[in-house]
């Protein structure tokens, strides 16, 4: 009797007809086809155009942006202060990253920051988004920010 069970334990599982096999791979490739028509396809240099306006647009405010730090740079009367200020800075932020890094490797206070904050953000959004007089103080500021980086809302 054992014989007989181990013998039905390791016989060759029964294969499936081909027919039955391969009924998804049929499926799945009639379910992926697509079709390229010329009219979907940009030309090259509509592609080109749009890209180096891109690139223009990048240079643009990457230019303005390295004039403005020189301008700073030689209006300020302490150069070496400022660099220590970086400098500072920077370790800094490598201090406080390995100091998170190693509480959120902490079990439970990893799972009580996140119910913080879940908890700020409910809070923020019943605050701001429910309450009506408050609402119209966020479209407001919201309005004025955009228009000050030049979006039109």
């Amino acid at each position: 009797m054992i014989a007989a069970a181990s013998a039905r334990l390791t016989a060759a599982p029964v294969a499936r007809p081909a027919k039955i096999a391969r009924r998804p791979l049929r499926s799945a490739a009639v379910n992926v086809r697509a079709v390229a028509t010329g009219a979907d396809k940009p030309s090259k240099d509509a592609l080109q155009d749009v890209a180096s306006d891109a690139s223009a647009v990048l240079q643009a405010k990457s230019q303005e942006l390295l004039n403005y730090a020189q301008a700073k740079w030689e209006a300020s009367d302490n150069k070496p202060g400022l660099v220590a200020a970086g400098l500072v800075g920077l370790v800094g932020l490598y201090l406080v990253s390995g100091l998170v890094n190693t509480v959120d490797h902490l079990p439970l206070l990893n799972k009580l920051f996140e119910l913080l904050g879940l908890g700020v953000s409910a809070w923020f959004a019943y605050r701001w988004f429910f309450v009506a007089g408050e609402r119209e103080t966020i479209t407001k500021e919201v309005s004025k920010l955009a228009s000050k980086i030049g979006l039109d809302l």
